[in-house]
């Protein structure tokens, strides 16, 4: 089976499901993809986006909204936290998902809309 992870935001008790990307959960199957996962934390965790060339065309404010906050990538398969009888990945089931809000505001910008729906025809051939 493996181990299954999601990207929490500690201090927001926020997450993005790497599923709302099309990627698989565990960690090199959304860790390496394209127009995933990791593009939307990285949009998530972008300072001065808009402010320079290839920065993502959106002025979404959800853009930037995690920078400077605690991030782990947590796995179902991590130790309980101190004196509790959960680990942080169910811990966090009960944040906020925000993977769609991420995930629409990356498909604002026109390049990426357009890599994104070529992955998916080429994943699907």
């Amino acid at each position: 089976m493996g181990q299954y992870y999601k990207v929490v935001n500690l201090d927001k008790k926020e997450y993005l499901h790497p599923h709302k990307f099309d990627d698989g959960m565990k960690l090199l199957e959304f860790g390496c993809s394209r127009e995933g996962t990791m593009t939307g934390l990285s949009i998530l965790l972008a300072e001065g986006n808009g402010r320079g060339g290839g920065d993502l065309h959106s002025d979404n404010p959800i853009i930037g909204s995690w920078a400077r906050d605690r991030i782990a990538v947590v796995g179902d398969y991590a130790d309980n936290e101190n004196g509790l009888e959960n680990n942080m990945f169910s811990i966090s089931e009960s944040w906020e998902d925000i993977s769609l809000k991420v995930f629409n505001a990356m498909l604002d910008d026109v390049y990426m809309k357009e890599s994104y729906r070529r992955r998916r025809e080429n994943r699907y051939e």
